[in-house]
């Protein structure tokens, strides 16, 4: 067992119990071993219980009980821009349409500006990306061939293709949500790991356990508290063409 973990989870969408199951298994799956979270974004919205995942990951941060890293999701982005009264009727209906009424029951209000104050603070605080050990932590990904730290904001929160499809390595194992995957399980890639597993549509929650010593994955762990490990789909091309350089020699 190495001497600390970093565990990383995908969307939760409001899915509380589903979150609390997770941390309970991954706590359990370290046992004695030093371990962290980095949490991918996408608190709120679809899930039935918004405000509990807010009210729970602010408490363990001021708490210290657990180690959580947050990270800003597009859902997380679109209520902060409904929540200011400056927004656009088309911003409002952007979010309230992509799950936006969730969070409204759950909060018990009739408009995003009411949400607690410190709830929408601690939303706006949140970064967009950790970057160390080898991987790149952000909610949607990244645009290939824009090195890391050039990455835009929209796009670590919004993008799908051309990064989905990219057989590029990126600089560093992307690690990511936001495209939920079509088996439920997580998609493990040579450049990118997509943990989205879809817990808002039903099925698990799941984080992927990472070492100081490793990039890839050591193992998976979901909310139904079962650990598996997954086979890597592929590999970049920079790796292709380092293995086809190495026979060559």
């Amino acid at each position: 067992m190495p001497k600390r973990l970093t565990f990383a989870i995908g969307d939760i969408h409001g899915c509380f119990d589903e979150l609390r199951s997770l941390l309970d298994s991954c706590g359990r799956n370290a046992g004695d071993v030093e371990h962290d979270f980095v949490l991918l974004g996408d608190y709120v919205d679809r899930g039935p219980a918004s405000r509990e995942v807010i009210e729970y990951l602010m408490r363990v941060q001021t708490t210290g009980r657990l180690s959580l890293r947050c990270l800003l999701g597009n859902h997380d982005s679109m209520l902060s821009i409904a929540a200011d009264l400056d927004r656009l009727d088309s911003e409002l209906m952007q979010w309230w349409a992509n799950g936006g009424e969730a969070t409204l029951d759950a909060y018990g209000v009739d408009d995003p500006s009411d949400l607690p104050a410190d709830h929408l603070e601690w939303i706006g605080s949140l970064p967009f990306c950790v970057h160390e050990n080898g991987r790149f932590f952000v909610h949607a990904g990244i645009r290939p061939g824009v090195p890391l730290n050039a990455q835009s904001e929209h796009d670590m929160l919004w993008i799908r293709e051309p990064f989905l499809s990219s057989e590029l390595w990126h600089g560093a194992l992307i690690v990511h949500g936001h495209t939920p995957t079509a088996t439920g399980a997580p998609d493990a890639r040579a450049n990118r790991v997509n943990l989205d597993t879809g817990a808002c549509f039903g099925r698990p929650l799941t984080a992927a356990a990472f070492s100081d010593d490793e990039v890839s994955p050591l193992f998976f762990v979901n909310s139904d508290g079962l650990r598996f490990k997954l086979p890597v789909a592929g590999a970049s091309r920079e790796q292709k063409a380092g293995s086809r350089s190495q026979r060559s020699e």
